[in-house]
């Protein structure tokens, strides 16, 4: 069979079966836009995909993430979860139980030091003590009564050196009992240096274990609870983890070639999961250089490090959106295309 590549229909177009037809011109137009329609449908996946890497090209997208303003409650010593009073999801106020822990080492320690004092106050010992002042005191009225009769010439010196020997045996008394009832009290209370040890221990395990019941410092939402009763936390481990009602922040990664697009109350736009566009604004150079969080998508030819720069929302962010660590898509429009529709 001989391939033929020049037919009688190409040299004379308007001959059909040796007859000759006369084509309208409407007719040419149809079929030549009917073929270009062809080679439209054909050439849109390319024409769609350069639209694409054209309008990415003057856009200058970068991966965001929001980070809403937390704080996070950890446990300041080592003990044992008892209480966790709040649930994820719940509004607390500022003051509110959160979780309360215990130590078992150190109740244990506050049980076995010996009560302040243990028997009370010594009645017996205070009377004797009064009586024995009292004496004292009568003996030194008697003594000076005899000393002015004996200037007087009314009693001798022999009666007046009895009065004042019986003044002394008084002092002697009240010392011996002052002396006795120390040692009583040191059987019972034990020595002064050692109670006054175990006083300031008492107070200061008192104190620590009325700081393990964590309490909320400012109103907001529990994000997290990472506890439950019975567990073991140690120094540092995170408990409690709240949402305060302080605006959100965004967090924008460049490359570190892009650092020039950061310039301060620089515009951009934010794109939200449901292809809302939203408005923020750059508020500071960046100063930190991180590794690009887990879930971004990193920027075409960004290797290791990405520069993390600050920026806030300029208009109200819908509930359902503030997620902690929401990923999203950020674009810096160049100045002479904000009023293009697409911007």
């Amino acid at each position: 069979m001989k391939v033929r590549f020049a037919s009688s229909k190409e040299r004379s177009p308007d001959l059909e079966q040796g007859l000759k037809v006369l084509y309208e011109p409407s007719r040419r137009v149809a079929y030549r836009l009917r073929w270009y329609l062809i080679l439209l449908l054909v050439a849109s996946p390319l024409l769609w995909m350069a639209g694409r890497l054209g309008l990415a090209a003057l856009q200058q997208r970068a991966p965001a993430q929001l980070a809403l303003a937390t704080t996070e409650l950890r446990a300041p010593d080592s003990g044992r979860v008892e209480q966790v009073a709040v649930r994820p999801g719940q509004r607390v106020q500022a003051g509110q139980l959160l979780v309360q822990l215990d130590n078992p080492q150190w109740r244990l320690r506050l049980n076995q030091l010996r009560p302040p004092n243990p028997a009370g106050p010594d009645h017996l010992g205070r009377s004797a003590l009064a009586l024995q002042g009292d004496s004292i005191g009568l003996q030194g009225q008697m003594v000076d009564l005899f000393r002015s009769l004996h200037h007087q010439g009314g009693l001798s010196s022999a009666e007046l050196l009895a009065a004042e020997v019986q003044l002394k045996v008084f002092q002697v008394g009240l010392l011996d009992l002052q002396r006795r009832l120390r040692q009583e009290r040191f059987q019972v209370e034990g020595d002064p240096i050692a109670t006054l040890r175990e006083d300031r221990e008492r107070t200061w395990l008192t104190a620590r274990l009325g700081e393990l019941g964590l309490r909320a410092t400012t109103g907001g939402r529990v994000m997290e609870v990472l506890v439950s009763p019975g567990e073991n936390v140690g120094p540092g481990s995170l408990l409690v983890r709240l949402e305060r009602p302080d605006p959100p922040r965004l967090w924008i990664y460049l490359r570190p070639d892009q650092a020039s697009w950061a310039q301060p109350n620089r515009i951009v736009e934010v794109q939200m999961p449901n292809g809302r566009w939203l408005q923020a604004q750059v508020l500071a150079m960046p100063d930190l250089a991180r590794r690009l969080p887990p879930g971004l998508l990193a920027p075409l030819g960004s290797e290791g490090l990405t520069l993390q720069v600050p920026a806030r929302f300029l208009e109200p962010l819908a509930a359902r959106w503030q997620v902690d660590q929401l990923p999203l898509q950020v674009r810096f429009p160049h100045r002479w295309t904000w009023g293009w529709p697409w911007s």
